[in-house]
C-alpha cells in the first residue's frame, strides 16, 4: 500500500461515511414535530464534544469518573464554549521552558541549552448532528533561544495537530474517524503520537474492540513548511486492540500491530502482546506490559521479547505516600551476524510516560536518558508524597544495565554514545513536581540528572542535567 492509495482510501471512506450518515439523519429526522425537551440545545456543547472515544482515549484501560486525571501535556484540548450554532471553541494556552546541561557527559563546557516556548493551541469542534463531528486543533509554537553553546535553529511553527471527523450513533457502541487523530494507550508504552488514520472502535459494556490503519505525516503537519515533511521511517501502521475491564479499576487488552516500512527500506515488524493494569488490593496498584516482535527487516529475521511490571503501594496516611517498585527488559542482540536480530523494538512511536500515584505524568524511563526498550534492562524505585489533593510530588531512581554490551542506546537524548565494553549504562534520579490546584491552571516541574557507568569510562564521573517547567491555561 503506497501513499496515494492511503490517501484516496482516506477520502473515500471520508466521503463514503459522510453520505451515508447524511441520508440516514434526513430518513430519521420528523419534518413538523414539537421540540424535544431532552434534545441539547444549540447553543450548549454537547455531551459528546471533544476528541474523546471509548477505545481512543486516556479512559481506555483506566478509571473514569470523578477522579483527578494525572496532566497530560499531549491531550487535545475540550472545545466546549459555543460561538455558533452547533459550534464550539476551547483550548489553551502554555509555556514550555527547558535547560539541559552536559548531554556529551564531559566536564568541559560543552552543550548546554535553554529554550522557552509559548504555544497557543485553540480546538473547533463543529456538531451538527447526532451522527456527525468534527474537531480541529491547530497548534503555534514559538520557541525562543535563551542559552545556546551550539548554534540551533528556532522555528516558528503552525502544526495541524489534529483533524478528524467522528461519525458515531449509527450502530449503537461504535465510531468512526477520518483524519488526523490521537493515539495512545494506558501507559503510552505502544503510542502517544497523532498520526493521519481511518479508526473504527466498538464498546459494548466492559468490552471495547480498535482497528485502525494509520500513517505518520501523511499529510504535512507544519503549515509554514513550503517543502514536504520527509518521515524518517515511513512506516504503515495496521493495528488492533481488543480491552476488557473488570472490577472496579482493573482492565486487561491484547493487540497486534503490523508496520510495514515504507521508504528507507523493508523492515516489516509485527508487534503483538498484552497489558493489564488496575487494583490488586485497594491501595496496591500494578500495571503488566509485556510483547514480542516478530517479522523482518533487511534480510534479517525479528525475534525480540520484551517486558515491563511494576507495583505502587500507596498508604492512607497524611500525605499519601506511596513507595513504587518496577522492572523493565527489552531484549539485545548477542550475534549481529546470524541473520536473526533478537533486538526488542518498540513502535517508534511511543511516550513512556505514566504517573505512579500523582497529578502529573512523566517518562518513566528517565526524563533525562530517555531510552526505548531495547537492549536495555531498568531497575525502579519511586517515593510520592500528595500534600493537597491536586499536588504531588515523586522522586524516582532508575538503574540500567545493556542486555548485551553495546555502543548504542536506542532513543537515547544523550549526545555521545557508551564504548560498548560494559553493560553498566548509568542511573538516574528525577524530581516530578505536578499541581493542579487552580481551576484550568496545569503546571509540572521536572528536575532530573544522570549519572553514567562503566559503559562510558572515559566520562563515567561527568553527569547530565535536565530541568524543565510548563505552565497551561486552559480555556473551555
Amino acid at each position: 500500500m503506497n501513499h496515494i492509495s492511503v490517501a484516496r482510501l482516506t477520502l473515500l471512506a471520508a466521503a463514503l461515511t459522510l453520505g451515508f450518515t447524511n441520508m440516514v439523519h434526513a430518513e430519521t429526522k420528523p419534518t413538523e414535530e414539537p421540540t424535544n425537551p431532552s434534545t441539547v440545545p444549540s447553543n450548549q456543547p454537547p455531551a459528546t464534544n471533544g476528541p474523546i472515544l471509548p477505545t481512543y482515549s486516556a479512559t481506555n484501560g483506566q478509571a473514569t469518573g470523578s477522579t483527578i486525571e494525572p496532566f497530560d501535556p499531549n491531550a487535545p484540548p475540550r472545545a466546549t464554549i459555543p460561538i455558533g450554532p452547533n459550534l464550539f471553541v476551547g483550548g489553551y494556552t502554555s509555556l514550555e521552558g527547558e535547560t539541559n546541561r552536559h548531554y556529551d557527559l564531559s566536564s568541559t563546557l560543552g552543550k548546554a541549552d535553554t529554550t522557552l516556548t509559548p504555544i497557543f493551541a485553540p480546538a473547533f469542534a463543529y456538531e451538527p448532528n447526532q451522527y456527525l463531528q468534527l474537531y480541529v486543533n491547530p497548534v503555534l509554537e514559538i520557541p525562543l533561544a535563551v542559552e545556546e553553546i551550539e548554534e540551533k535553529s528556532q522555528t516558528t511553527e503552525l502544526n495541524m495537530n489534529l483533524a478528524f471527523l467522528t461519525v458515531k450513533n449509527v450502530v449503537p457502541g461504535a465510531r468512526l474517524q477520518v483524519g488526523r487523530q490521537r493515539f495512545i494507550d494506558s501507559r503510552r508504552w505502544l503510542f502517544n503520537e497523532n498520526m493521519d488514520a481511518i479508526r473504527l472502535g466498538y464498546q459494548y459494556e466492559q468490552f471495547s474492540v480498535e482497528l485502525s490503519v494509520s500513517q505518520l505525516n501523511l499529510v504535512q503537519r507544519n503549515l509554514l513548511r513550503r517543502e514536504a515533511e520527509e518521515d524518517e521511517e515511513g512506516f504503515i501502521n495496521y493495528y488492533a486492540y481488543a480491552d476488557y475491564k473488570f472490577g472496579k479499576k482493573n482492565h486487561i487488552g491484547l493487540f497486534a500491530l503490523y508496520q510495514d516500512q515504507q521508504r528507507l527500506g523493508t523492515a516489516q515488524p509485527i508487534t503483538f502482546g498484552l497489558q493489564s493494569g488496575g487494583r490488586l488490593f485497594d491501595n496496591l496498584k500494578y500495571w503488566l506490559q509485556t510483547a514480542a516482535v516478530r517479522g523482518s527487516d533487511g534480510g534479517q529475521r525479528i525475534r525480540g521479547e520484551a517486558i515491563d511490571v511494576g507495583l505502587t503501594q500507596v498508604f492512607e496516611r497524611a500525605w499519601e505516600p506511596s513507595i513504587t517498585i518496577g522492572y523493565a527488559y527489552g531484549t539485545g542482540d548477542s550475534n549481529p551476524n546470524d541473520h536473526v536480530d533478537s533486538r526488542f523494538r518498540q513502535s517508534g512511536f511511543q511516550g513512556n510516560s505514566d504517573k505512579l500515584n500523582g497529578v502529573a505524568r512523566f517518562k518513566y524511563y528517565g526524563e533525562v536518558l530517555d531510552p526505548r526498550l531495547t537492549n536495555l534492562m531498568v531497575f525502579t524505585g519511586g517515593l510520592g508524597i500528595k500534600p493537597f489533593s491536586k499536588t504531588s510530588f515523586d522522586l524516582v531512581y532508575h538503574y540500567y544495565l545493556q542486555d548485551h554490551a553495546s555502543k548504542r542506546i536506542g532513543g537515547s537524548d544523550l549526545d555521545t554514545d557508551p564504548t560498548g565494553l560494559s553493560k553498566h549504562i548509568g542511573s538516574e534520579v528525577d524530581l516530578v513536581v505536578g499541581y493542579q490546584g487552580i481551576p484550568h491552571l496545569q503546571t509540572k516541574f521536572v528536575l532530573g540528572y544522570f549519572f553514567p557507568g562503566k559503559a562510558f569510562s572515559e566520562t563515567w564521573h561527568d553527569g547530565a542535567l535536565l530541568a524543565s517547567f510548563l505552565l497551561r491555561y486552559n480555556f473551555y
